[in-house]
């Protein structure tokens, strides 16, 4: 039975349509980030806001970045940019080291890097020579970002990478260890879909 409240002075209550208590019940499945911050924070027996958890997040995340150690280029400001797609982008970007393994979180910081660091207008002013339009090594950067940052560009670069080491060891070497001696055969073919 539903009780309504009752009426002010000088007001009166009127139904002007028929009331129901028949409920409709539906599935609903628990998903997305809120649930999972609210199921960590339960099984943690913690009150933390979601916002505390993804500051907290964020901030692991910038410790990653400066982490990132960058490779210096030797050869970058002898690269031609009109040959930009016969480079080595992940060297340029001073990535060599990680090479395909590079997140792109640490594309972008590596990009970053090396706009502060080689930038026409910077050099610029501090004297260095700069060729004019495109025929700048900063382009050679640019281009690199450019492959690197779009996943079909970077696994096609990735997939005619000249450092990539093909060899496969023999089944004679494998005998007793397969899985020690396979392991970074299988690691290194794992990028491919």
């Amino acid at each position: 039975m539903l009780l309504l409240p009752s009426a002010a002075d000088g007001q009166s209550t009127a139904i002007t349509h028929a009331l129901t208590s028949a409920s409709t019940f539906c599935q609903v499945e628990p998903v997305g980030r809120w649930f999972e911050a609210f199921v960590k924070r339960r099984n943690r027996n913690a009150s933390a806001s979601f916002q505390e958890l993804e500051d907290k997040k964020e901030l692991s995340e910038e410790s990653e970045d400066e982490e990132l150690q960058l490779e210096e280029f030797p050869m970058l400001k002898t690269l031609d940019p009109k040959d930009w797609k016969n480079q080595d982008h992940y060297a340029v970007l001073g990535l060599g080291h990680v090479r395909y393994k590079a997140t792109q979180r640490q594309i972008k910081a590596a990009h970053k890097a090396m706009v502060l660091k080689h930038h026409p207008d910077k050099r610029k002013a501090a004297g260095e020579p700069i060729k004019e339009g495109d025929n700048d090594y900063f382009t050679c950067i640019t281009k690199a970002y450019e492959m690197l940052s779009d996943p079909v560009k970077r696994r096609a670069f990735n997939s005619v990478d000249p450092t990539f080491d093909n060899s496969v060891p023999s089944k004679s070497e494998a005998k007793d260890n397969f899985f020690e001696v396979f392991s970074p055969v299988f690691e290194r073919n794992s990028r491919f879909p």
